[in-house]
């Protein structure tokens, strides 16, 4: 009787009401994962979106390393600090 039951997709419980936004974000990475992009390809693209965020040109060494195991190392932004690269600031608008 077990087989005949359908299987349902549950959705996290969040408590947060400003979870919204992260929920967007985990269908989206969801979509991507089920168009066939691997979790090492995420993090990847997302390495190289830290790099450009630090202004580090396309031609620079970093870019050609692999992509380092926690890109949430505080070693990797003191690295790209030493090599004189920082966080572009935005720009506040009142």
């Amino acid at each position: 009787m077990l087989k005949t039951k359908p299987v349902n997709q549950f959705s996290a419980v969040v408590d947060d009401i400003k979870a919204g936004p992260f929920s967007d974000l985990q269908n989206r990475l969801d979509a991507l994962q089920d168009n066939g992009m691997t979790a090492l390809t995420i993090r990847s693209i997302l390495f190289h979106k830290m790099l450009d965020l630090h202004s580090v040109p396309a031609e620079h060494f970093l870019r050609e390393q692999a992509t380092p195991q926690r890109l949430d190392d505080p070693a990797l932004i003191e690295k790209l600090n030493a090599l004189g690269f920082y966080r572009k600031q935005r720009c506040v608008m009142h």
